[in-house]
């Protein structure tokens, strides 16, 4: 089950730090509004928190979890606000 789980773990983290930690990758989240970009970030970060639930480690899903539900909610009110601001 360890190996299994660092195998998740890994493959989460390539594909969700990419976006959300390094400035390029970031601005194409969020500025850019890429919806492919946004997919691949939520996809990683899902896989992050599963690969903490099988090590065992609730306390390290529950953080990466709520980064998943947090980023979610404001990439969606971010596209809210910017829909009103060009209707």
């Amino acid at each position: 089950m360890s190996s299994t789980s660092t195998v998740v773990l890994a493959a989460g983290y390539v594909l969700a730090v990419p976006f959300t930690v390094f400035t390029p990758g970031f601005l194409r989240l969020w500025r850019r509004r890429e919806p492919a970009v946004f997919a691949v970030e939520q996809i990683g970060a899902a896989l992050v928190v599963t690969g903490w639930l099988l090590k065992d480690n609730q306390g390290a899903a529950a953080f990466n979890a709520a980064w998943l539900l947090g980023l979610s909610v404001m990439y969606g009110l971010e596209g809210r606000k910017r829909a009103r601001a060009t209707a």
